[in-house]
């Protein structure tokens, strides 16, 4: 890892990963595994908090193997083994598959070491702009430290997350950004049971809770977006009012710290064109609910690194190659992610779930399973 700018020549470097988060360095770890040199660079500085919901499930820990990080993982994190939620004023618990609870401050900076070990040239506090791509190569300014210089790569992966930019024009939005958007604190106060992760609902959304290695407790939301939703109050009070509800938790105001936003969850863009692709976040985004988002960005940054590695000496079209395996990837997933989070908003569905479940808590291993899929 270098904190001045350390890129390498195109010659040497043939792959750009921008994004060290979680699907950006598990594409470098996977690439350097199949013997790809790369470059990855990240415009922030380790650690950071983040937006997210710090649950990974089986599919999570599975990746996790491959990326030789598991056990690192497990010791850094909490242990989750059961899933607590409130439907509609009524309270239901499963057991779930053993997953880990894992703040973003421990794991990116994890992720990120684990990708300098891996070979990868790193670099932080750095900013990628594609300037133009080619049929031969694609061309990228670097700006690290006042310094900025262009750099020409065989190809490039964004992986910069929701705010990813129009990627040199060359990915347009096909869902432009809609739908509830998330809200993320942690609170230092909160009397939840470690190792289990709950979930308040109602029409206005949900809030997630679980508890993390250090003694915080991580609370993520996703509320309804527009006019009428904002006028029932602020997101903070909102998230207060759902937890009451659901009589999980009281947390007071003071307790939250700090309160991170995000714009509109639900999107979608062109994953691929010629030599760059998009992954993770930056490549869509449909809300998940118990923590199939990151896996979902490592399992592709991993099927991305597998098809960069295959086609390394023609790569002219890997992007248009990556569109369509992106979409066979992770279609049927993100669907009935989206079926049960709107859902989760409907008093009536919930009402009919809660009965259900406790009656024949059998019934949700599939569904779980299918969202969390290896």
């Amino acid at each position: 890892m270098s904190s001045d700018m350390a890129v390498a020549s195109s010659s040497r470097s043939p792959v750009l990963v921008i994004g060290s988060g979680v699907a950006g360095a598990a594409c470098a770890i996977r690439l350097r595994s199949l013997g790809v040199a790369v470059d990855l660079v990240e415009k922030a500085t380790f650690p950071r908090a983040k937006v997210c919901g710090c649950c990974i499930g089986e599919a999570g820990l599975n990746a996790f193997t491959q990326l030789g990080i598991r056990d690192e993982v497990l010791d850094l994190g909490m242990r989750t083994r059961r899933w607590c939620a409130s439907l509609a004023g009524r309270r239901i618990e499963l057991a779930i598959p053993l997953g880990v609870a894992i703040s973003r401050e421990v794991l990116d900076p994890l992720m990120m070491q684990a990708a300098v070990r891996s070979g990868a040239n790193v670099s932080m506090n750095c900013t990628a702009t594609i300037k133009n791509s080619s049929y031969d190569v694609v061309s990228v300014q670097l700006d690290q430290n006042a310094t900025t210089i262009r750099q020409d790569y065989s190809c490039v992966v964004v992986a910069s997350g929701l705010r990813s930019g129009n990627c040199g024009g060359l990915l347009p939005w096909t869902e432009v950004p809609h739908g509830p958007f998330g809200i993320s604190m942690m609170a230092s106060s909160v009397d939840v049971e470690p190792g289990v992760i709950y979930m308040a609902c109602s029409p206005d959304g949900y809030v997630g809770l679980v508890k993390l290695a250090d003694g915080r407790v991580d609370v993520d939301a996703a509320l309804q977006s527009g006019q009428s939703s904002f006028a029932t109050g602020d997101p903070v009070t909102r998230v207060q009012r759902i937890l009451a509800t659901s009589e999980f938790a009281t947390v007071e105001l003071s307790d939250f710290s700090p309160v991170m936003t995000t714009p509109p969850l639900r999107r979608s863009r062109r994953a691929g064109h010629g030599r760059v692709l998009a992954i993770g976040d930056a490549a869509g985004y449909v809300e998940p609910f118990t923590g199939e988002g990151m896996t979902w960005g490592m399992q592709g940054a991993m099927a991305a690194a597998d098809l960069i590695a295959a086609k390394r000496n023609d790569l002219n079209d890997v992007g248009d190659v990556w569109e369509q395996k992106l979409a066979a990837l992770l279609r049927r997933r993100k669907r009935t992610c989206r079926v049960v989070t709107t859902a989760l908003r409907s008093p009536a569905a919930c009402r009919i779930a809660a009965g259900t479940l406790r009656l024949f808590p059998g019934l949700a291993t599939p569904l779980l399973r299918s969202m969390n899929k290896a």
